[in-house]
């Protein structure tokens, strides 16, 4: 087993922000350049601010994305999640702003969000784990790099642990539905349902990783010894 890596970690074929193998321009470039790129593009959504220049910015993400050669259903896995919180936002606007002037500041404000992740999406499918370390030990000290690997490394494993958790909840009789998310009433279901499952799952799943860091002498790699 390499350093760090869980068994379970290793099964997640199929979920969001998954790292899938294919023959694409950008899975040749090296991580340094992807790297680069998921900077320069998600910094670009927080200058967006036009409504031409949110179209072109989401054209190049969308282009970027289907360059790697993925599927019209992965990338519905990968943002699925946010066209939920552009309802929930949009209409957060709107009671706030009015119809007219509140459903384009939510939609604008979750399209930047969107904008803001995306890059880093296809940069977690197109780069293997053990790549990322290798490569960006060149460019980042030990420490910050192990960091980045880490948050990076378990994007994927919540997305799997989410869906499991709502697939369980849903067999014992919980109704989740879209509509749970977009109706506030319906916030204290999700909230218990899955948000709570989630944090407990984090947190024993943050104290295996500390433990497997520590019985392989990291924090004495970290401390410079």
């Amino acid at each position: 087993m390499r350093p760090f890596e869980f068994t379970g970690l290793n099964r997640l074929s199929g979920h969001a922000y998954q790292f899938r193998t294919a023959d694409s321009p950008v899975h040749r470039l090296d991580t340094k350049f992807k790297f680069i790129i998921w900077i320069i593009m998600s910094s670009a959504a927080f200058a967006a601010r036009e409504p031409w220049a949110i179209a072109v910015l989401l054209f190049l993400n969308i282009a970027y994305y289907f360059l790697s050669r993925f599927s019209l259903l992965e990338l519905w896995k990968d943002i699925c999640f946010f066209l939920v919180q552009m309802v929930i936002i949009a209409g957060l606007y709107m009671i706030r702003y009015g119809i007219e002037e509140g459903i384009w500041m939510g939609v604008r404000t979750t399209l930047q969000i969107l904008l803001f992740f995306m890059p880093g999406m296809v940069f977690l499918r197109t780069t293997q784990s053990t790549q990322m370390m290798r490569d960006m030990k060149k460019i980042l000290p030990f420490r910050f790099s192990f960091l980045i690997l880490t948050s990076l490394r378990f994007i994927p494993f919540f997305a799997r642990e989410l869906h499991e958790i709502a697939m369980a909840q849903r067999l014992r009789g919980a109704y989740l539905s879209p509509r749970k998310f977009i109706n506030p009433r319906g916030w204290r279901d999700v909230l218990n349902c899955l948000v709570i499952p989630l944090i407990v799952r984090a947190l024993k799943t943050a104290n295996e990783a500390a433990l497997s860091a520590e019985a392989r002498a990291l924090n004495r790699r970290f401390m410079g010894k």
